[in-house]
């Protein structure tokens, strides 16, 4: 059995994917990449694991040598779940907000900013507020999710459109599963692309309808 992990750098950021063949029991672990994700992996002192599947556990190491596709890493410290539960993927998708307890109609159009297992960010010319609920397509799961949420706040942001935070709420057990296999693979998968821009208050500010 092979262990899957996403490797982050100092700073949290996600910069390639391993593989263990014995996970992260032992005191040094011999993980094993890609040419492309060795290259990154190497480029760093210190490196974070983060296990892939819902029990696996993150982890942080110093890397000490490499042969080959090989490269082993010592055990610093071990991390507990909120790492995996906040880390974010910056990621582009345009999809539909459908309202529950908010007081407009139809639908609007967001397009996301970053996606993690426990929320999404997405920018929204509609008016939203602080515990609303609201439904969201999530489209970059293996198949595609139609998910609860609450809004949590609006966020800095730059753009003319208001860009809001929000957290899933009532997810099935499955749900988790599919958002979750979605964050570990979105950054090779699909990458965020900062001059995409965002929506304009034109196309999202007014109701659409089916």
């Amino acid at each position: 059995m092979a262990y899957k992990y996403l490797v982050l750098d100092s700073l949290g950021r996600p910069v390639a994917r391993c593989m263990s063949p014995e996970g992260l029991d032992a005191p040094v672990w011999r993980l094993e990449a890609s040419d492309e994700d060795l290259e990154r992996i190497l480029s760093h002192k210190n490196v974070t694991l983060v296990g892939t599947s819902e029990e696996w556990a993150a982890a942080e190491g110093r890397i000490v040598r490499h042969e080959g596709n090989q490269v082993w890493v010592e055990a610093v410290r071990e991390l507990d779940g909120t790492v995996r539960e906040n880390l974010r993927m910056p990621v582009q998708f345009q999809s539909f907000l459908y309202p529950v307890s908010g007081g407009w109609k139809g639908r609007r159009l967001i397009l996301s900013r970053d996606l993690s297992c426990g929320g999404v960010a997405f920018y929204c010319a509609q008016d939203l507020g602080n515990g609303e609920i609201a439904q969201i397509v999530v489209p970059v799961t293996s198949q595609p999710l139609l998910l609860k949420l609450k809004i949590l706040h609006q966020r800095p942001s730059s753009e003319p459109v208001p860009l809001y935070a929000a957290e899933f709420v009532d997810l099935l057990r499955e749900e988790e599963s599919m958002i979750r296999e979605a964050v570990f693979n979105i950054q090779l998968r699909y990458p965020a692309e900062p001059g995409r821009g965002t929506p304009s208050s034109g196309d999202t500010g007014k109701e659409e309808r089916k």
